[in-house]
This record gives C-alpha cells, sequence and structure tokens, in this order.
C-alpha cells in the first residue's frame, strides 16, 4: 500500500465542533476526525450511488485507509507535521530544588506539557525524554480564534447566539495521510479532494466555512524529503510488535479488542451530531457513538469498522468510518 500526505491549505474560516466539550457552537476542535472526513467524502458523492458505494466498500475492506486531520506548520523551507502526543504515562524526573524562580519555571513547564495536544512526527522517538527531563519545546501558532454574533430571525423573537471559528495562519493547516492500494485509487481521490475543498468541511458551510486547496502536491511518504515525513513514513512502516498509536477514530468491534485495550492507554471521545442528507427537509440528529479519540495507546493495531447509522428520518444510511489507523511509536529511541 502507498501512503500519502495531502496538505490542506484553508482559504476561509474554519468551524470543527467539539462535541466532548459539549457541542455548543462556541466550543471548537483545532483538528478534524476521520470518520467527518469520510463523511464530508461520502456527501460529496451522493449524487453519484455507484461510485458512492464503491467508495464506502474500498474503505470498509481497508483498500482505503485514512488518518485523521492533523497541523502543520511551513517553518521557512521546512514542513513540520504534527501528531498527537502519545497517551502513555511515563515516569517524570524530580525537580532540584534551586531558587524559588527557577522551581516555579520548572513546575510551568511541567504543567505546559501536560497540557500539549500535538508534537513533531521526528520527536515522538524522543518523547521520553521530553517528559522525564521537563523539554518544553515551543510549538507554533497554528490559528487564530474568533467569535462572531449571528441572529437567530426563526420566531416571535429575534434572538443572538455565538459561533465560534478558527483562521489558519498562511503558513499552517492540516494534512491528511491516505494510503491506497492501486493508483487508479489516488487518482479518483486527487478529484475528490479537489471537490470537497470547494465545498467545505465542518460546520457553517452554508455561511462559507471550511473551503480549501491543497496547499502543495501530495507527498508519497515513501520518497519524503522534510524530517516530519520521514519519520512518518517510518512509524507507518514499523513492525507490528512496537507499541501502536491511533491516528484515527477507531470503533473497536471485537470482545478481543476490548480486553487488548485494556493492556494499553486510551481516551474515549462521544461522536454525535447533525447530518445533511439530500431529500430530507431538515438536519437530522444521527445516532451518537463512542470512538477511541487520536493518541490511544494499545499493544496491537485495531481494525475498527466502518458504522451504517440508520434513521426513519433519513432517506438512506449514514456511514461513518471507525476504521483504525495505527502507527508504531518507539518512545524510548
Amino acid at each position: 500500500m502507498d501512503y500519502y500526505v495531502y496538505p490542506l491549505r484553508f482559504v476561509t474560516p474554519v468551524h470543527f465542533g467539539d462535541t466532548a466539550q459539549g457541542g455548543t457552537l462556541e466550543d471548537l476542535s483545532l483538528t478534524f476526525s476521520s470518520d467527518s472526513f469520510f463523511g464530508a467524502c461520502c456527501n460529496e458523492l451522493a449524487h453519484n450511488t455507484e461510485v458512492l458505494y464503491t467508495f464506502i466498500d474500498d474503505v470498509m475492506n481497508g483498500r482505503i485507509v485514512m488518518s485523521s486531520l492533523f497541523p502543520y506548520y511551513i517553518d521557512g523551507d521546512n514542513w513540520q507535521y504534527y501528531v498527537p502526543v502519545p497517551m502513555i504515562r511515563v515516569e517524570t524526573a524530580d525537580i532540584v530544588t534551586r531558587s524559588y524562580t527557577e522551581t516555579k519555571l520548572e513546575a510551568i513547564k511541567q504543567k505546559r506539557l501536560k497540557k500539549r495536544a500535538y508534537m513533531r512526527a521526528s520527536q515522538v522517538k524522543h518523547f521520553s525524554d521530553t517528559v522525564q527531563h521537563h523539554i518544553d519545546g515551543a510549538m507554533p501558532i497554528f490559528v487564530e480564534r474568533n467569535v462572531t454574533t449571528q441572529v437567530n430571525m426563526r420566531g416571535t423573537q429575534s434572538r443572538p447566539y455565538y459561533v465560534g471559528n478558527y483562521r489558519f495562519m498562511p503558513n499552517a493547516g492540516l494534512y491528511i495521510i491516505i494510503g491506497f492500494s492501486d493508483e487508479s485509487q489516488k487518482n479518483f481521490f486527487d478529484a475528490l479532494i479537489e471537490s470537497i475543498g470547494y465545498t467545505g468541511i465542518g460546520g457553517k458551510r452554508s455561511s462559507g466555512y471550511g473551503k480549501f486547496e491543497l496547499a502543495d502536491d501530495p507527498t508519497r511518504l515513501s520518497e519524503g524529503f522534510y524530517e516530519d515525513d520521514i519519520a512518518l513514513y517510518d512509524m507507518i512502516s514499523a513492525p507490528q510488535e512496537s507499541i501502536r498509536m491511533c491516528m484515527s477514530t477507531c470503533v473497536p468491534q471485537m470482545v478481543e479488542d476490548i480486553q487488548q485495550l485494556k493492556q494499553g492507554q486510551f481516551k474515549l471521545k462521544k461522536r454525535s451530531g447533525f447530518v445533511v442528507a439530500e431529500g430530507a427537509a431538515t438536519q437530522v440528529k444521527r445516532k451518537s457513538y463512542y470512538a477511541l479519540a487520536e493518541g490511544s495507546i494499545s499493544q496491537h493495531s485495531i481494525e475498527g469498522a466502518v458504522i451504517k447509522i440508520e434513521s426513519d428520518a433519513l432517506p438512506y444510511a449514514v456511514y461513518r468510518n471507525g476504521r483504525g489507523f495505527w502507527i508504531g511509536v518507539d518512545l524510548h529511541e
């Protein structure tokens, strides 16, 4: 299987809802999950049923695999790709008591490390040292947060409400890793992602949010040039015996998968929201489900499954991608 990284440059603000924080219009996520991106792909193909179900079947059977969307940053000529911080517990070194000021600074660094959600792909192999010795690397600024006021004119009384959005910096955006089993699938996806860019992803698309273009041509990871894309390929190609980190929203299906997770460290996130489907009069709230969050750790890769969501209010079934995209992480190199 050939893996490619697609860097997306957003030309309008984005609104990626964060259901883990309650799902209000003010709650935002910096990244975009693989199940939501898969839904955007299906929505774009809905006009051609034959092509749509071919695409669903390819993802369902692992002929096309995809990660969630994570931030990248361009520093001069260097492309930096960020991945989730692994959810693994590492013992930290004791703070050597010196002056009050030095001790306070060390404590602040520890807190910042605990709050960090992403790190460069090339630094994952140094993760243990980073935590143990409180190495506080500077994080770039990916986005600018804004809140706009809008008015709901429905009903007899108008009511204001607030919508949060992110605007990506000129040298930042999100990337997605896609694996293809043959070249024809890549050609198909190249056309699909260009089309989705005009439609947009995320919420508030009717207001023009979420539109993007490719920041550069897709890069085949096996031919990577930069430090981080080489690291990504090495982690994807790592032997199955290595510790595995999830890079997508994964929905375990087998009892054995649940038992296996007990040996790792993971976080579940609630996946809920509304569906806009052709033929439906209004947005329909779909059934919620829970998935492994990106950054979850397991001793072995968990396959997961594509979920089929049905409702009497929808004219047809809705699909969400719960298949796992796992990479090997050597945290003690």
